[in-house]
């Protein structure tokens, strides 16, 4: 499969891409101008200097805007003032199960009469779940005494005049300690690698057990403790009004995912290096909102409310959780967008669950006016034209479908990856997007959004049904024919 199949036209072959060059040419052949398009990328990171998207980067007019300083090419809600990122935090259930850990934990639900309070206690019974914090308050003392037997064993093996960095599990099997209490700790640690090969380096499973060990460590501590790292930045969480806080700095050495998004929609075309992105006409403006871990409402509330106040026309929103404590923030600013005609494109997520029947976030209003409802949430498809495996999916609730499966974009610090998510969808429906509206500027929002459904209902597939509300994946040339015949009604 090439790497950019992404790219490809099912009629010369018989891959489902998006037909990106087909597009060009049309434009080519109508003598098109294509018109700079603003789109903002809510991610974890933006490089800047990546030689394939440093001259495609949208500049702000007023980078010298003091509550914004240095807002170069876009802000960062994830920085401290001296800099500094917060890379790593928790997940959103874990998060809201340390919150109200003090009130619920340990108690019935018969020790509550109010209804608000019965309503939160089965809401922590379900974050307690889903944050799988019960699985190391059981299994705590199993874990420690696993680890206890590898670095036992591990301490032994380095006694041996002959050991050598690359000692197989295989070879391991044999090691016979120097008494028998020692004996049945080597004995325990060769008995838990069963989920791991013969062949594996031990020194490579002891790191995992390591790393596990610690975890589980790092959890059990944190329990009675509510902050994050988030903290350091120290802005009023509680509150909206707080909102001129972070940096600049868009480049995490820890994450290479939004780079990899704005690539698929505005890495520069045709100069020799790299991949070519689908609109070279998009300016990139970088947003950064979304950790290692679940995104924070209010970063991602105010990130999109930046990106339409300078100026984007689409937001890219490549990220997702399924618990939001201030999903309203999220919502009111989604609307904000829509009522200012901004296109909000949004993937579906990657957990092949249908979105009919789970509740996902970030979330649109409720009702959306025709003439206000240009937001898309983006299921991933393969090359056959199939549903990829992990993409989820909502008849009701997913528009349509683009490719997302082992696809090729930018990577941080000059670097090109490979990578699979409907993260990756989402950006391709933004480059087409970018590309219509350059094309034909007078659309508004919610028409370009409209154009793009049509494109997707003219190559609907019978593997698609149920799976999203145009059954079918996105195309930029049979969009850009849609777009000329809809704005010469």
């Amino acid at each position: 499969m090439p790497k950019d199949w992404h790219h490809a036209n099912y009629v010369d072959h018989e891959i489902w891409g998006v037909s990106t060059q087909q597009a060009y040419e049309y434009l080519e052949d109508h003598n098109s101008i294509l018109r700079p398009v603003v789109v903002a990328v809510i991610d974890g990171d933006l490089d800047v200097n990546h030689e394939d998207l440093k001259h495609k980067l949208w500049k702000n007019p007023k980078v010298n805007n003091k509550r914004y300083p240095g807002a170069e090419h876009g802000w960062n809600f994830l920085g401290v003032g001296d800099n500094r990122l917060i890379s790593k935090v928790g997940t959103e259930a874990f998060r809201e199960y340390k919150r109200l850990r003090p009130k619920y934990e340990g108690k019935k639900r018969e020790d509550f009469r109010k209804t608000e309070d019965l309503k939160e206690f089965d809401y922590f019974q379900q974050v307690k779940k889903d944050a799988k914090i019960q699985g190391y308050l059981n299994f705590f003392p199993i874990i420690e005494m696993t680890f206890d037997a590898y670095r036992k064993t591990d301490s032994i093996l380095r006694l041996d005049p002959v050991y050598h960095e690359n000692i197989r599990l295989n070879e391991v099997v044999n090691l016979k300690a120097s008494d028998t209490t020692l004996q049945q700790y080597v004995d325990a640690a060769i008995r838990s690698n069963w989920k791991f090969a013969d062949t594996v380096r031990w020194q490579d499973v002891y790191t995992y057990q390591t790393e596990e060990y610690n975890t589980a460590v790092q959890r059990i501590k944190s329990l009675d403790n509510t902050s994050n790292p988030r903290d350091s930045i120290g802005d009023d969480q509680h509150s909206l009004k707080d909102r001129y806080y972070g940096n600049s700095v868009l480049v995490d050495s820890n994450s290479f995912h939004g780079t990899f998004v704005a690539g698929l929609i505005g890495a520069e075309r045709d100069n020799g290096i790299g991949i070519d992105g689908i609109a070279q006409n998009a300016r990139l403006m970088g947003i950064r909102a979304v950790p290692d871990g679940d995104e924070f409402d209010k970063d991602v509330a105010l990130a999109i409310r930046f990106a339409v106040d300078h100026g984007a026309q689409i937001v890219n929103m490549s990220f997702g959780k399924y618990y939001s404590p201030n999903a309203r923030w999220v919502t009111d600013a989604i609307q904000y967008a829509l009522k200012k005609n901004v296109l909000v494109i949004q993937a579906a997520g990657n957990d092949n669950r249908d979105l009919d029947t789970v509740v996902s976030f970030p979330r649109p209003p409720a009702k959306i006016k025709k003439k206000r409802d240009s937001y898309l949430m983006i299921g991933a498809s393969t090359s056959t034209g199939d549903k990829a495996s992990f993409s989820n999916y909502g008849k009701e609730e997913v528009d349509f479908f683009a490719p997302g499966e082992k696809v090729t974009s930018t990577a941080t610090f000059d670097a090109y990856k490979l990578a699979s998510g409907t993260s990756f969808s989402a950006p391709v429906v933004s480059g087409i997007a970018a590309l219509v509206w350059g094309s034909y500027p007078k659309l508004k929002a919610y028409e370009v959004a409209e154009i793009l459904r049509l494109s997707a209902g003219k190559n609907l597939q019978d593997k698609l049904k149920g799976y999203a509300i145009v059954p079918g994946i996105i195309n930029a040339h049979d969009a850009l024919q849609i777009a000329k015949e809809y704005v010469e009604k």
